[in-house]
């Protein structure tokens, strides 16, 4: 019997008594083109979509970066863990309304209530709108916030009723074709994974909050981001780097798992070129497009699996002793540029002490690589590198460190939009909207009865 598991581009194949490792890899001598996220390269700006009236600009080469990162993360036993760590960092004690003021020479906040702003706060519930928000810029470092005006600013009475959340995957930049400008003026939502049949029918156009006219559209959406150097349009994650590292460290665990419930040695490690991949995708979109359908990436998946259940039967059973598989190996010279195609099969050490300490030590150097990548100290992300947790000591200056240097901006992204509303609402108002923090003291500072330990 033929079982596969599959996490990414790795897999685990058992069939009877073989068990082998399987991976789609990059030409070593062409990495940067082959890279399995090679279809994730950063020339999106060159690239364009359309959709009704308008030229939408995708995020990602394929327009499904939210969706990748997505799939990465939630595949992964500790980015999701860090990333709502971040989160919670970030939210402190929660959203507060403050002014600024200088004491000293040194800027300090006053943190201060007003009843007709709190009242309007309430009056849509923006703490959950907030909380969505900073989830979403811990993945993908940008949000959206849809604008939404009273009635009342049909009759001249000009007020912003409330401001709604946006999902990153729902959003794309675009502007009007008949424009035939490359700047992006409005905002266009659907289901970009067209999973649902009428997504491109059923799409929604929105213009751009103008903050500088804030009442000048009924509905505008404001997309408020961290800059990416030399990027258009959108931002690039700081995930987007750490990847690959990602999957690693989520294949580790697939292979404890089949060696644990199966109790067999793995036998193979299969590697496949991701060239020959992407050239299978490109003939299957071709075959469909000749047929009339819609191309998905489970065909790809199929394909797989039957390519994997063909080599299997290859490789096991006592019946098969004589036979061989082959494989090629291809040398593409482009230019300066020397690329090498070719499959592998890599015969496994049968020392499966060797085996698992070399993969627990893959694991531990991805954990640190991920959890550089996210930014977050490993003490604050609950990493303990070779099982030895950090000091209190170490803990607490990380603590003070990531508020120093890794609050601020996020904040002002993430409450761009409503502070925008603020000003547009109160216009007499100093007030914007922040998190609240409390100031981390070292236990011997802190009076005894108020102490973590007695609380």
């Amino acid at each position: 019997m033929n079982v596969i598991e599959r996490v990414g581009s790795s897999a685990i194949v058992q069939s009877g008594t073989v068990a082998y490792t399987y991976e789609a890899s990059e030409s070593p001598r062409d990495f940067d083109r082959y890279k399995t996220v090679s279809n994730d390269n950063l020339n999106w700006s060159s690239q364009h979509n359309f959709i009704g009236d308008y030229v939408v600009y995708p995020y990602g080469s394929n327009n499904d970066l939210p969706e990748q990162i997505k799939e990465v993360v939630q595949n992964n036993n500790l980015a999701p863990g860090i990333l709502t760590k971040k989160t919670q960092l970030l939210w402190g004690s929660g959203p507060a309304l403050y002014r600024d003021t200088t004491v000293d020479g040194k800027r300090q906040r006053v943190w201060e209530e007003d009843e007709a702003i709190l009242n309007w706060l309430e009056s849509w519930d923006f703490e959950d709108y907030l909380l969505r928000l900073c989830v979403d810029y811990q993945h993908m470092q940008g949000v959206y916030s849809r604008i939404i005006q009273s009635r009342g600013t049909r009759v001249g009475n000009n007020f912003i009723a409330r401001l709604e959340h946006i999902p990153t995957d729902k959003a794309r930049l675009a502007s009007l074709k008949a424009a035939q400008s490359k700047a992006a003026t409005h905002i266009v939502t659907t289901d970009w994974s067209f999973a649902t049949p009428d997504a491109l029918s059923e799409y929604r156009a929105y213009n751009i909050f103008d903050f500088t006219r804030p009442f000048k559209h009924k509905n505008a959406i404001l997309y408020s981001n961290m800059y990416s150097f030399c990027t258009d349009y959108y931002t690039v994650p700081d995930l987007y780097g750490s990847m690959e590292w990602l999957r690693r460290s989520t294949a580790v665990p697939l292979i404890f798992k089949a060696l644990s419930k199966n109790g067999i040695n793995l036998k193979y490690h299969i590697v496949s070129p991701q060239q020959y991949w992407d050239d299978k995708a490109e003939a299957l979109r071709s075959e469909c497009v000749k047929k009339g359908q819609e191309y998905k990436e489970s065909m790809l998946e199929e394909y797989k699996d039957g390519v994997l259940k063909t080599i299997s039967k290859v490789l096991s059973g006592e019946e098969n002793t004589g036979k061989f598989l082959h494989t090629s190996k291809t040398i593409k010279i482009e230019g300066a540029t020397l690329s090498e195609h070719g499959w592998e099969v890599k015969v496994v050490d049968q020392k499966i002490k060797d085996y698992v300490e070399s993969q627990i030590k893959i694991a531990d150097r991805a954990d640190v690589a991920v959890t550089s990548g996210i930014g977050l100290h490993g003490s604050l992300g609950n990493i303990a590198v070779n099982g030895k947790a950090d000091s209190g000591s170490e803990q607490l200056y990380a603590l003070k460190n990531f508020m120093a240097t890794g609050i601020d901006i996020p904040e002002m992204i993430i409450t761009k939009a409503i502070n925008y509303a603020i000003k547009a609402n109160f216009p007499t108002t100093r007030l914007k909207i922040g998190f609240y923090h409390m100031v981390p003291e070292k236990e011997q500072d802190v009076n005894p009865k108020d102490r973590m330990k007695n609380n």
